[in-house]
């Protein structure tokens, strides 16, 4: 023993070798740590190739949802493409797992995708004596496309303020309002208007307000837009025509009753002058006076004419016995009285009119009294449509078409009503069905050639009434006051609108309708949220 402790101590002095030692202690440690960090590795390496697959096949199996004809077939697109992301992981991937589930939503409205790889390593597998195994899981929500309509829309591609709401102007139609500018200010407030507009779309920027101060939807940098009537082509009518209005005229008519009443009397003398100087006589051939009554309802009658009585007489002297010069011939006066009663006299007066027939108006025309609009195409070659004043103004199934800088002009105070062709009544003029049901409702197109103007203004009341479309791809529309709709829902499309502090629309549509005129593909939505 003393040997043993004499040898440890000189061990313990001895200071060669110490490094070998001390290797050969860590060396263990420095090998396990080696195989840990290449098993690591792999592990990360699996992790990130079956997350990525697993969000792939989320977003497919999604896409697949907002689809009718594939969301039966979500599981077997998620497989297709979670297989088809794989490369290292391949051939120790398990299946994936692929459900339907709900985020932030009360419905199914999402994907999710579970999966797993395992595989035994050399390190890992030798101090756990099996396999490691690796999950990921991912989960992308689903929306269906969402077709937009619009009752205002402005087309300009790229005007700041294309379509400009100022004033304390009211829209509260909730019909929504579009513009195709990719302004960052393509929709502009300006003012405190009241708007409720439902929502409001732009591929451009639109003011803060809405968010601040509307209920209502707000869909700016929206792709997809478009101009639903770029493709159409306006109709033509070449037959000449002017404008005139006929005289005022006033027409008097009452209930008559006419009353005539013929009396015989008879005189003896020897000529007509002697006889009347005598006493009527009897006479045995004297003829039976009669009494009649006519009596008739609204009777054109003179003007000027009131209610009351008047009468009138006549007398017929005839030789009814001729004796020659004898003092015994005698005659016959016959006398004829009308009494004629008027009751219930009525005067109506019909102002200055015009009835305009469809065809080309050069220049266009101002309308200067009442005026009736027959069906068909108008075609103002310049100049415009002025509506100004208290004249009324009808027509039904009408389209203007505006060429060379032609505009149209509705002022308040004037009642007008005008409402748009329909598909029968533009087939009837020879377009064909296609062309004609694109054109149904249009109430005016301005034709892409024309060089516009500055003068369309519609400032109407609640006597205003229009039914169609009214389409200004060149020119900007300046709509102010009112208007109403009884048949067709009213919608304005213009390069660029401006609302006026003084409009004030509650409605774009009769009751019972909506408008159905699209200004955005419907879109669908696809977002990895997990």
């Amino acid at each position: 023993m003393l040997n043993f402790r004499a040898l440890f101590r000189a061990l313990r002095k001895d200071s060669g070798g110490n490094a070998i030692l001390l290797v050969a202690m860590g060396l263990p440690a420095l090998i396990g740590a080696s195989g840990l960090a290449v098993d690591v590795a792999q592990w990360y390496m699996w992790k990130n190739e079956l997350q990525y697959a697993a969000d792939q096949a989320a977003i497919a199996g999604a896409w697949a949802r907002t689809d009718t004809t594939t969301q039966d077939n979500y599981v077997a697109r998620a497989r297709q493409e979670f297989t088809a992301n794989l490369s290292s992981t391949s051939s120790i991937a398990s299946t994936p797992a692929v459900s339907l589930t709900t985020i932030s939503s009360t419905a199914v409205n999402a994907v999710a995708v579970t999966a797993s790889a395992t595989r035994t390593l050399p390190f890992s597998g030798f101090v756990m004596s099996r396999g490691v195994t690796v999950s990921v899981s991912a989960a992308a929500t689903f929306a269906a496309g969402q077709a937009y309509t619009s009752c205002i829309l402005a087309t300009d591609p790229t005007a700041s303020g294309s379509v400009t709401i100022s004033g304390t102007s009211t829209l509260t139609a909730g019909c929504g309002i579009a513009s195709l500018s990719t302004s960052a200010s393509s929709i502009v407030v300006n003012g405190n208007p009241d708007i409720d507009a439902g929502w409001v779309i732009s591929k451009g920027g639109i003011d803060d307000w809405f968010n601040l101060n509307a209920h209502t939807e707000v869909h700016e940098y929206l792709s997809g837009l478009y101009d639903p009537f770029a493709s159409l082509t306006p109709p033509t009518n070449t037959t000449p025509r002017t404008y005139s209005c006929q005289p005022a005229t006033t027409t008097t008519k009452a209930s008559v009753s006419e009353t005539t009443t013929i009396a015989y009397k008879y005189y003896m003398g020897k000529n007509q002058n002697d006889a009347l100087k005598n006493s009527a006589v009897n006479y045995s051939g004297a003829k039976v006076g009669t009494t009649s009554t006519t009596s008739e309802t609204s009777k054109t009658v003179s003007n000027g004419t009131v209610a009351g009585s008047s009468s009138s007489s006549y007398d017929t002297k005839t030789l009814v016995e001729d004796h020659g010069n004898s003092s015994n011939n005698v005659f016959e006066v016959k006398t004829t009285t009308t009494a004629t009663t008027y009751s219930n006299v009525v005067v109506s007066s019909t102002p200055a009119q015009a009835t305009v027939l469809a065809g080309t108006y050069s220049g266009g025309f101002k309308v200067s009294c009442t005026t009736v609009l027959n069906g068909g195409v108008y075609v103002i070659d310049g100049g415009g449509v002025d509506i100004d004043g208290q004249n009324d103004v009808t027509g039904a199934g009408v389209m203007f078409v505006l060429k060379n800088g032609a505009y149209i002009k509705i002022n308040g105070g004037s009642s007008v009503t005008l409402t748009a062709m329909n598909t029968t009544q533009l087939t009837a003029l020879g377009l064909s069905s296609t062309t004609a049901a694109g054109l149904d409702g249009m109430l005016v197109f301005e034709d892409r050639n024309s060089s516009g103007s500055n003068k369309t203004n519609i400032n109407g009341n609640s006597s205003t009434v229009l039914n169609g479309t009214l389409y200004f791809p060149v020119s900007t529309v300046d709509f102010g006051g009112t208007a109403t709709v009884t048949s067709r829902c009213l919608m304005i499309a213009a390069n660029k609108i401006k609302i006026a502090g003084t409009a004030n629309m509650s409605t774009f549509c009769p009751p019972g309708m909506s408008t159905t005129t699209n200004v955005s593909g419907a879109t669908p939505g696809v977002k990895l949220v997990a």
